[in-house]
């Protein structure tokens, strides 16, 4: 119990302050809820002499524990509740932060549904219960302890009865965790399994509709779906049992002190007021314990989700320091660089290039030669395994991913656009942009007139993906958000080959409105790209094959020359 507290405690970053202000306005919430108690017994110690005045002071330590505790309890909600919004909504920036550090093999090694599963699932449970249950066990446990401590003061007898139903019910509560620990690890690996399926399914409706294979692919939706239920349920019939021991405990244990009460009374071991005092304490010092117990099977799932959460925000970062580059020079250079997603198998091997400042570079080769991966690496998605990338003559190592990027517009091939309005798809690259400049660009990246067709103009919300627009169509938004950016440098990944030839035309007027005075690294499979270029890297199996203007390769009998054959005789094709 003291364990989990100090791991939430820990987790809470800037607001630790206030989680430790909150325990202890706990602390004293607890005193406070004594004062009854103390009311009670200064009304009977004077029963026999009351006067109105004795009535009155009653009545004000009664009332001021009252007031005392809703004060106190509302501050408690300031402190604990109300912050635990703020401390994970924290945690996800930060998580948010360090995923942009991350290498993207991270990504690749880790499912969705587990990364998934830790940043929804998890956090909201833990941002519902966390802070909650500290207060529960903080209140439950001081309150029984101070309340036990007063029976001690008055009767030995009285107190001994209430410890030893605090510490039978702690091991019974410690024998609930035991078993409920096993059973959440379960529960937390279904929900993950049940995320990833469910995203899976989303993702893959089209080509299972496509193919008109439904019936396995919902077994397992459904068999993902059955698993967790299956795992709450069984978490819910192990520790029930315990719990109704634990909070049974406590009626036992009162019962007991309403027995030995009388006993006392009847032998004139106490006055009339100390008994009325013991029967009152018999219903209220395990009031906050039978809360708490509401949350004890909570405590695995809560160590449960730390633990993820933990997980995720334990992330690989990639080595080097983090520093803002302020430069107007804009090489890149690549120095042997060797580099693989897997240990035994390299895909870059030994490379070594100079791109130019304001330079045309075109990057081709055999599909799985590491034209993409080269280029992921010159934008530091990946550390290469040895040798260095540099830009503008520093490490990109040294650099920071915002402060690189800001450098950096890129065109993928498989366009992503998020589920919001085309006018905020093209405004991220430079969110602070104007209404005019996102209406500029989208002009110069030829997409303003079938923006304009749309029912709600730029305003028009584009589904997940940009599920809602065609493949050209998406293509230019990402150019001219792409433009809005103006960064120094451009990289195109093969932009305009999975696009229709009516288009085609548009987007090439678009990338050329892009690439104006810009350096730009092309992935290439047009020939007026290449022979544009003002040099050409052939690819061939992680290496560089050939390096030239396209007048000097096209001599050679190489790569570069089988492939400006190749397209020309596929140019020359008739339908």
């Amino acid at each position: 119990m003291f364990r989990t507290i100090k791991r939430i405690i820990d987790i809470c970053g800037s607001y630790k302050k206030n989680l430790v202000s909150g325990i202890i306005f706990s602390f004293i919430h607890s005193f406070l809820g004594c004062m009854s108690l103390f009311a009670i017994l200064y009304i009977l110690v004077n029963i026999k002499n009351l006067t109105s005045s004795i009535i009155f002071n009653g009545f004000i330590i009664l009332f001021m524990g009252f007031i005392g505790q809703f004060i106190f309890k509302w501050l408690i909600t300031i402190k604990m509740t109300g912050n635990g919004f703020y401390v994970y909504a924290e945690k996800r920036l930060q998580i948010g932060e360090e995923l942009k550090k991350a290498p993207m093999g991270y990504f690749n090694e880790q499912t969705l549904g587990d990364i998934s599963a830790a940043l929804t699932s998890s956090m909201t449970f833990l941002e519902s219960f966390s802070m909650v249950a500290v207060e529960n066990m903080v209140s439950g446990i001081v309150q029984a302890v101070l309340t036990t401590v007063i029976l001690f003061w008055f009767r030995w007898k009285i107190g001994l009865i209430t410890l030893i139903g605090i510490i039978i019910s702690q091991i019974i509560l410690h024998n609930v965790k035991k078993k409920a620990v096993g059973h959440t690890v379960i529960m937390q690996k279904s929900k993950a399994n049940m995320v990833s399926n469910v995203i899976e399914y989303i993702r893959g409706i089209t080509v299972v509709k496509s193919f008109g294979i439904n019936v396995g692919f919902k077994e397992k939706l459904d068999k993902a779906l059955d698993g967790d239920k299956k795992a709450s349920i069984s978490i819910e019939k192990e520790v029930m049992p315990g719990v109704s021991m634990y909070k049974g405990i406590f009626d036992i244990a009162s019962g007991f002190v309403i027995m030995v009460t009388g006993y006392l009374f009847l032998g004139e071991e106490v006055t009339f007021p100390i008994a009325v005092l013991f029967l009152t304490s018999a219903f209220t010092v395990y009031q906050h314990m039978k809360t708490m117990g509401n949350s004890a099977f909570l405590l695995p799932m809560i160590e449960s989700a730390l633990d993820r959460l933990e997980k995720v925000i334990d992330i690989p970062k990639m080595s080097g320091q983090y520093n803002r580059l302020d430069t107007k020079k804009y090489d890149i250079e690549m120095s042997n660089v060797s580099f693989g997603y897997e240990k035994d198998r390299k895909i870059i091997k030994n490379v070594s290039l100079k791109i130019p400042e304001g330079s045309k570079t075109a990057i081709i080769g055999p599909s799985g030669s590491g034209k993409t991966t080269l280029c992921s690496l010159m934008m530091r998605f990946w550390d290469v395994d040895s040798g260095s990338v540099k830009f503008a003559g520093e490490d990109v190592k040294n650099i920071s991913t915002d402060s690189l990027m800001s450098h950096i517009s890129t065109v993928f091939q498989k366009v992503y656009l998020f589920h919001d309005t085309i006018e905020n798809n093209i405004k991220f690259g430079k969110p602070e942009a104007s209404h005019k400049e996102v209406i500029e660009v989208a002009k110069k990246a030829c997409c303003y007139d079938f923006i304009m067709k749309l029912p709600k103009g730029f305003d028009t919300v584009v589904g997940e993906s940009g599920s809602t627009l065609s493949g050209g169509e998406k293509q230019r938004i990402s150019i001219a958000r792409a433009i809005l950016k103006d960064s120094s440098i451009v990289i195109l990944d093969e932009a305009t080959s999975s696009v229709d030839p009516e288009n085609e035309h548009e987007l090439l007027k678009a990338i050329d409105e892009l690439t104006k005075d810009k350096t730009v690294i092309s992935i290439a499979h047009r020939i007026s790209t290449v022979k544009e270029a003002d040099q050409i890297i052939v690819m061939n199996d992680g290496k560089i094959d050939e390096v030239g203007t396209h007048d000097k390769l096209i001599l050679k009998e190489g790569i570069y020359k089988r492939f400006i054959d190749i397209r020309q005789k596929s140019l020359r094709w008739q339908v």
